[in-house]
């Protein structure tokens, strides 16, 4: 079972991915194509997310919960949520990226840990001063035991995919000479059926 998180003590902060995705344009964006899908009469309806809204859902995405709990841990109804998807484009797109963050940034963490690192910087904006900042990243040297537990995983399932092919390419073919008389007396039973049926 799915342990929950419990969303109450943290804080919505800019990791990486709202570093990335998380633009000034990206709301208004969003907001623009929620009202041309569901304003069609222009009555200027207004739209119930926020900027705020809208940075704190995809946070709570981007650390691992589904969609239903980062709506309502950045107080969004899951209809409204779901209507969001349907009408914006962008909105579902980014969603979706937030959602699949932890997988990307394990890989990545996986990869460096394989191939490891030469020292580098990092230079990113910084969302309020607009400063660029350098960060210097420190050597990675290459992890034999990463390689290797990948490398079994990969294996692992191989044969697992392997054993179930196997397995469903032998349903209903019989296992032995019984099972093969049982089966070719069952369809001489059926083709004498349907012959009998034809004739009367």
């Amino acid at each position: 079972m799915k342990k929950k998180i419990n969303t109450r003590n943290l804080k919505p902060i800019n990791p990486w991915f709202i570093r990335a995705y998380y633009n000034d344009s990206l709301y208004p964006t969003i907001v623009k194509e929620i009202s041309k899908a569901t304003d069609t009469k222009k009555r200027g309806r207004k739209i119930s997310l926020t900027a705020e809204k809208l940075h704190n859902f995809l946070f709570y995405l981007s650390i691992g919960l589904d969609y239903k709990e980062a709506s309502e841990s950045a107080f969004i109804p899951e209809n409204t949520r779901q209507k969001y998807m349907v009408s914006s484009e962008t909105f579902r797109r980014v969603a979706s990226l937030a959602r699949e963050n932890l997988g990307i940034v394990s890989r990545m963490a996986l990869t460096r840990a394989i191939e490891g690192r030469k020292p580098d910087y990092y230079a990113f904006t910084h969302p309020i001063t607009k400063e660029t900042i350098y960060l210097l990243l420190d050597e990675i040297q290459p992890n034999p035991k990463a390689a290797m537990w990948y490398l079994d995983k990969v294996k692992y399932f191989e044969k697992y995919e392997n054993k179930h092919k196997k397995n469903e390419n032998s349903i209903g073919s019989p296992q032995n000479e019984h099972e093969a008389q049982l089966l070719e007396q069952l369809l001489n039973r059926h083709y004498d059926y349907i012959q009998k049926r034809a004739k009367s």
